[in-house]
């Protein structure tokens, strides 16, 4: 595609426009997770045929699992702390940490936690909120879970079915079973 082509710019041109489309993102971001929440709350994903906004999303709009949970929540929580598309817009948080924040947000510290957050990674922002709310720390474990493919495992497939499982030669190929799981690299699942 011509269009994304960019060898021919400049550096500063580059840099220029990459910032100019990154302020369009979080505008349009911000503005997607309105729609969302707008979306959310009158339901309108009921009379579409879609159970839930999150089943909405995934199907219909074809959004990975992940990317469907992030947006609703955080478009939820925007919806009920307009701040939230303030900071999105404006580039003082990001989705992460939207999300990181929605739990915690009441009317009276919104603010002072939107800039407490503003501009910081999320894995800072997931210590301070767990310092600042007392999470509890995840003990390190003591044991490590056991390797599921040990190492001398054969190359090949493992093929299933919900009764019978079996190796097959490294390529090859089975209809008959109902779930094909590559075993190439110890470990991999």
């Amino acid at each position: 595609m011509r269009a994304l082509a960019l060898t021919h710019r400049s550096d500063g041109s580059l840099l220029r426009h990459l910032s100019a489309l990154v302020a369009q993102d979080r505008r349009l971001t911000a503005s997607v997770l309105a729609h969302l929440a707008e979306v959310d709350a009158r339901r309108l994903y009921l009379p579409a045929g879609y159970p839930s906004m999150f089943a909405y999303c995934v199907e219909e709009l074809h959004f990975s699992e992940d990317a469907a949970y992030k947006r609703i929540q955080a478009g939820r929580a925007a919806r009920q702390f307009p701040v939230l598309f303030t900071a999105l817009t404006e580039g003082r948080l990001h989705l992460a940490a939207i999300c990181l924040l929605a739990p915690h947000l009441t009317c009276e510290n919104a603010e002072e936690l939107v800039a407490a957050c503003t501009h910081r990674p999320k894995a800072e922002i997931e210590r301070w909120l767990g310092d600042r709310f007392e999470f509890p720390r995840t003990p390190e474990p003591i044991l490590t879970p056991p390797n599921l493919f040990p190492p001398n495992l054969p190359r090949g497939k493992l093929v299933s079915s919900r009764s019978r499982c079996r190796l097959l030669p490294h390529g090859s190929r089975c209809e008959s079973f109902s779930t094909t799981r590559s075993c190439n690299t110890p470990g991999s699942y």
